[in-house]
């Protein structure tokens, strides 16, 4: 398969952050109340990102769905999911970052209310403390947290590249259009982020530019010094 993307943005270590969405133990761990099958599918790849952002020096953010659980805060996605207080009530173990992929002491934890990692949260402040323009991002669930933080992303002016294989999609039911199935909304959603929002890559190609990129910028202050 060859990936057609409309930009291809030049990773800069110093300014790129990655963003790790939702990999709660609710949504990724068989036992989780909104348990997405694929997401276990992703952890290496993720793990493999997060690893290399490190040694890159690059900022590392996990987004974490959660709220407070007394009704007071979850809005309109109790609507959505009535049992939400529940299920990501803070504190509860659910909610936590699967161990697989613990934050490291440096990393930063950004917590969100409703789908978007910028929604009502301190995200892009982070970002631009850290002089941040480019943000790397990936996670669950494919076409809901991650992509709607795409696009929130994407009209703060962050050049936004998703990875094609660490993002993990879901099926859906019957809502009156037919069922449709976790390959097709992985299809549709990396077509049209690639398309429209910027730009769509397998983790392995970013993997190795990160690498390439920070391996240069030590070569060059080595001589420097």
């Amino acid at each position: 398969m060859s990936i057609k993307n409309k930009v291809k943005w030049d990773i800069d270590p110093k300014r790129t952050a990655v963003i790790v969405v939702d990999m709660q133990n609710v949504f990724c761990k068989p036992d989780g109340a909104l348990y997405v099958p694929r997401a276990e599918g992703i952890i290496g790849n993720v793990k493999r990102l997060t690893t290399t952002a490190r040694s890159a020096g690059m900022p590392v953010i996990y987004l974490r769905h959660i709220v407070r659980g007394d009704g007071s805060d979850s809005g309109r996605m109790k609507d959505m999911y009535p049992n939400t207080d529940e299920i990501l009530k803070r504190g509860t173990h659910g909610v936590e970052i699967i161990d697989e992929l613990a934050p490291e002491p440096q990393d930063i934890i950004v917590d969100k209310l409703f789908y978007s990692g910028f929604h009502d949260t301190d995200l892009d402040t982070i970002l631009r403390v850290h002089d941040v323009n480019t943000i790397i991002i990936c996670g669950t669930v494919t076409n809901v947290c991650c992509e709607t933080t795409v696009r929130d992303g994407a009209h703060r002016e962050y050049k936004v590249i998703f990875l094609s294989d660490a993002n993990a999609p879901m099926d859906y039911p019957d809502m009156g259009w037919g069922e449709l199935s976790a390959e097709e909304i992985q299809r549709v959603t990396l077509t049209v982020i690639a398309y429209e929002f910027g730009q769509v890559s397998p983790t392995a190609d970013i993997v190795a530019e990160i690498e390439a990129k920070s391996a240069a910028m030590s070569s060059t202050a080595g001589r420097q010094a």
